[in-house]
């Protein structure tokens, strides 16, 4: 009987959409980073900010990763060409591409909160050492050509080893398309 209530009331939580963040989540992360809505905040950004909020970080660079993460939107991104190239001020153009989504949204969150141009430099050298190697060009246009329905637009790490894996196989174009769209589903 526990189970089932635990299921449904685990099931009536998840129906609703994002849990609210606890007044002690709030006032923490407002004590470093009092201009942040945590409201506006995805639950998963409460989680990292309040994380950020307990660290030994001092109290200056527990404000800027916090406000750095609130910048930050867990929606897919597009970015304009002026964005791109405010990044590629500090990184190479190759680096950039081979970014996710959400680490470019980073990168201008770093650019935009930064104190010092030496500041932004180090950070988006640290945030470039950790990006994914995204699909190249050839291997979209293969993907493309493979499984056109496909969404290549927010993949994951994981996503694109296993996609990478499968191209390079001597498996037929048919079999090939469905186990693409397995891993992007």
């Amino acid at each position: 009987m526990k189970r089932i209530l635990t299921i449904t009331a685990l099931s009536s939580v998840l129906a609703t959409g994002a849990l609210a963040a606890t007044e002690e989540q709030t006032n923490l992360i407002n004590q470093y980073a009092p201009d942040v809505n945590v409201e506006m905040l995805s639950d998963q950004q409460v989680i990292e900010a309040f994380a950020i909020a307990n660290s030994g970080d001092s109290d200056i660079h527990k404000g800027e990763k916090i406000e750095a993460i609130a910048m930050r939107d867990d929606e897919p991104m597009t970015f304009s060409a002026e964005q791109m190239a405010q990044i590629e001020e500090y990184l190479p153009a190759e680096t950039v591409m081979m970014m996710t989504g959400q680490q470019r949204g980073d990168a201008l969150a770093i650019i935009n909160g930064a104190d010092t141009d030496d500041d932004v430099k180090a950070q988006l050298m640290a945030l470039a050492d950790d990006a994914t190697p995204m699909l190249t060009p050839a291997e979209v246009s293969r993907v493309e050509t493979l499984a056109p329905d496909a969404d290549l637009t927010m993949l994951t790490a994981e996503q694109v080893s296993q996609i990478r894996a499968l191209i390079y196989t001597d498996e037929n174009d048919a079999q090939l398309k469905g186990r693409i769209m397995d891993v992007v589903s």
